[in-house]
């Protein structure tokens, strides 16, 4: 595993994180050894939140890092919350904050959070002083290490930097959303030494080199929610770039991975968990590092440019 400075945090994370939204309400069967195997391997950096499988997910953590907690760093989210029936709303006050702070504490069984961050808020939260002033307090206490924000914008981002003690931001990034390379990966992230986890890293699977015409089948959540068309526009540019992605004897998974981590302001990526084969097949994208040449191929597809596949 390799390592890398989350921001100017003081924390030190593995280039190579986990996405734990997957963790949790009928698909926590099997993944308490895989969460052991990415530990074994190096991986430090577990990515969940307060909705995510009902809190499930930070209870499974809970369960397996308990005695390891000085060896991993545990960033959640509050702001997002699951109904019972499975919908969501948001609630960014002041008395949630606080009572979802307590809460994810005890199901991740410790008595601080490295990184606790605002699950992609509205615009009007970031003048919320009182939350602010209370993350900070937080912070002063030992409570939370530090806070960020978990958004898909990388000018809310900056805002949230210049209005907040924030310190690092989760946002969406990867070869099929680069709207935001230029102005905030490339430019504004390094030069406020934030630090940076990017998510949805392979695209909702498109990265991944699983998907085709044939496959997922048509009732798949994510071919519903794209639609058929855009389906298939996605399928053929991936297509189109897997042959770069795949030089070398990488998967095509692990070249997007790559690629990611080709941008020296990222701190680290979170591929989502699921089966332990898939785990082991991203975890092996660290150290690997894409040539001069290949970056060059992928910035030279005029497809590319300015590419925002919405997930």
């Amino acid at each position: 595993m390799h390592y890398r400075p989350l921001g100017n945090t003081g924390l030190t994370v593995s280039e190579i994180g986990l996405g734990c939204g997957g963790l949790g309400e009928g698909r926590l069967a099997g993944l308490e050894p895989v969460l052991e195997w990415a530990f074994d391997q190096g991986v430090t950096l577990y990515d969940t939140a307060e909705g995510y499988g009902k809190g499930q997910s930070e209870e499974m953590l809970g369960r397996v890092f308990e005695r390891r907690r000085d060896r991993v760093v545990l960033a959640t989210k509050f702001g997002g919350v699951q109904r019972a029936d499975g919908t969501w709303y948001k609630d960014f006050s002041l008395a949630h904050m606080r009572e979802a702070l307590e809460a994810s504490l005890r199901r991740l069984r410790t008595d601080r959070l490295d990184v606790y961050q605002l699950h992609t808020p509205p615009e009007a939260v970031l003048g919320d002083c009182g939350l602010f002033e209370a993350l900070d307090r937080e912070v002063e206490r030992g409570r939370i290490r530090c806070y960020g924000l978990s958004n898909d914008d990388g000018a809310q981002a900056c805002r949230f930097l210049d209005r907040t003690r924030g310190r690092t931001i989760e946002i969406t990034f990867n070869l099929f959303s680069q709207k935001d390379r230029a102005g905030f990966v490339e430019r504004d992230a390094p030069a406020r030494r934030v630090g940076l986890i990017t998510k949805i890293p392979l695209s909702g699977g498109l990265l991944s080199g699983r998907f085709s015409g044939d496959y997922p089948p048509p009732d798949d959540e994510r071919r519903q929610r794209w639609g058929e068309e855009s389906f298939r526009r996605r399928i053929e540019l991936a297509g189109k770039v897997r042959p770069i992605l795949e030089s070398g004897g990488r998967t095509m998974a692990q070249g997007a991975l790559a690629w990611i981590l080709s941008f020296p302001a990222v701190s680290a990526v979170i591929p989502g968990i699921s089966t332990l084969e898939k785990v082991r097949e991203n975890v092996g994208a660290a150290g690997l590092r894409l040539a001069a040449e290949e970056l060059a191929a992928l910035d030279a597809r005029p497809e590319l440019k300015g590419i925002h596949l919405g997930w």
